[in-house]
């Protein structure tokens, strides 16, 4: 019979314990998120993590331990915002990980589009008459703004042909970004260029979209 065991002292915290939110984006648009989390021990096995700052648990002391997962969907507190998401990690003999954190801001929020004119609401490929002008404002902040020929009014982003500019028009999209909330845009369309995003004579519904930093497109 035995007279000796082994047992094995380990009481170091799980190292290099990251946490990243949506692959490290400044914005998101829902608050359905994923936490990516990385660790420099090598075998997880019996590892677990508790999170906190998101829907389920907004304070640590509401969190629970679970089984740690390399990946994880969560939701965001509700209300638009920078978000900070918290994480630890303990090994399977409980050696906890000091917290880490991540931010990411919350914009749901869908801008508004407002256009003054056209000056002339018909035009044709002849000079003198074949350029129509308009203004836009939109009531929020934008990266990105495109006009398009859509095939009703209530069409969304995708739906549209960009307007080209190879026959004159002007200012038919931008992707400068940081334009601020009611920035005043002019827009030159050309009747060459609204027949190549629309070949065919009759009415075009054309509409504006402009897009938030955290990828929200403007519906009306």
């Amino acid at each position: 019979m035995a007279s000796y065991f082994n047992l094995t002292l380990d009481t170091a915290v799980p190292s290099q314990v990251a946490l990243s939110i949506n692959d490290g984006a400044l914005y998101a648009s829902s608050t359905a998120v994923t936490l990516n989390i990385t660790l420099g021990d090598e075998d997880p096995t019996g590892y677990q993590m508790k999170i906190w700052g998101v829907a389920a648990a907004k304070e640590e002391a509401e969190a629970s331990w679970e089984k740690f997962a390399a990946a994880k969907g969560v939701n965001l507190t509700s209300g638009d915002g920078l978000k900070t998401v918290y994480l630890k990690v303990r090994d399977d003999v409980g050696n906890e990980s000091i917290a880490v954190s991540d931010t990411i801001t919350l914009n749901t929020e869908v801008p508004v589009v407002t256009i003054t004119g056209p000056d002339r609401s018909k035009i044709s490929k002849t000079d003198g008459f074949s350029k129509a002008v308009i203004h836009f404002t939109a009531d929020v902040p934008f990266e990105e703004y495109k006009v398009c020929v859509v095939p009703a009014a209530s069409a969304q982003q995708d739906a549209g042909i960009s307007i080209p500019t190879d026959g004159g028009s002007v200012n038919t999209s931008g992707a400068a970004g940081g334009y601020p909330a009611a920035t005043n845009i002019q827009v030159t369309i050309t009747g060459t260029d609204l027949e190549s995003a629309s070949p065919g004579d009759g009415v075009k519904v054309i509409k504006v979209f402009v897009r938030n930093a955290s990828g929200v497109w403007s519906v009306v």
